[in-house]
């Protein structure tokens, strides 16, 4: 890799996060939290009763744009990447510790697909935070983006008894770039359409981590397009073992429950008992059926889908 991070970094990440915390710098909204990990057939989800959330500003609230001149405290790292056109910042309302992201210091739009310098920027830092942690972008109108300032976020995956169903899929795979040939992994018992791929174990440059990502976006892109979708919008999930690319119809379950990455994770944050009822009652395959598009496992791309 050619973007180095001290080799303690997750201990400064904490130690720089229990500071800003103590010094009132950041929100932390996790306090009080209830969280109930369940085991379905095909995939584990984590529902969380986050009351706190109703404090924090919704998407559209703020005014200045908060990414264009971050605020010291909340500063990881000035400077990052590839000359130097990237920061590290902690989310100044997270709702899990040390949840963090990394900016570019110039503004991008939160549309564009990421660069290659953006994806060993990522790729990086995954690399030092390790597989108990994940890296996710919001990309486009229906993705639960919460800013239009480009953005990639990082959070703590759930300890114990939660595995994401992405982890799941790539553990029964070696590494393989998607094409024609060989379709990216997917769960063909859930129901939508979400796209896998195994990395190598081994360290990647920008420009293998270039071939994987739109390899899976591309894929993603069929999908749009074959349900006359012209905005396109996606998440985007990283580990150092896998990455997954979810086609997004809309970014909000009947007009009620927003869904970002971490929902297609299997994440589900609530804000209030009607939502954490919702979730539970509807359950979160319908819900992720409904705000994705369906499941394409088993079909086979031809050279056109790419």
């Amino acid at each position: 890799m050619s973007i180095s991070l001290p080799s303690d970094f997750t201990n400064i990440l904490e130690q720089k996060f229990e500071k800003a915390a103590a010094d009132g710098e950041l929100e932390f909204n996790g306090k009080g939290a209830t969280t109930e990990v369940v085991h379905l057939p095909h995939m584990d989800v984590q529902y969380t009763m986050l009351p706190s959330l109703m404090k924090r500003p919704e998407k559209g609230q703020q005014k200045k744009n908060p990414f264009l001149e971050p605020e010291p405290a909340l500063t990881i790292v000035e400077d990052f990447g590839k000359e130097n056109q990237f920061r590290l910042v902690f989310n100044k309302y997270p709702v899990v510790p040390c949840h963090f992201m990394l900016l570019t210091k110039e503004f991008k739009s939160q549309d564009t697909p990421l660069s290659p310098e953006e994806l060993e920027a990522i790729y990086s830092v995954c690399k030092h935070v390790g597989n108990d942690w994940f890296a996710f972008f919001n990309c486009g109108p229906e993705s639960g983006a919460s800013q239009p300032h480009k953005h990639v976020q990082f959070m703590k995956k759930p300890s114990g008894e939660f595995i994401s169903f992405a982890d799941r899929l790539a553990d029964s795979s070696s590494s393989f770039l998607p094409n024609n040939k060989n379709e990216p992994l997917q769960n063909g018992n859930l129901p939508f359409a979400h796209f896998v791929a195994r990395l190598p174990d081994g360290d990647m440059t920008a420009d293998d981590l270039s071939m994987y990502y739109m390899s899976l976006v591309s894929r993603a892109a069929t999908v749009l397009r074959d349900n006359d979708v012209t905005k396109m919008s996606y998440n985007f999930l990283m580990t150092p073992k896998w990455m997954m690319v979810v086609p997004r119809k809309s970014g909000v379950y009947h007009e009620k429950l927003g869904l970002n990455s971490c929902g297609m994770l299997g994440l589900f944050l609530c804000k209030n008992t009607q939502l954490h009822d919702l979730v539970k009652d509807d359950g979160p395959e319908q819900i992720l059926a409904e705000v994705c598009f369906p499941s394409t496992a088993g079909q086979k791309s031809d050279d056109y889908h790419y």
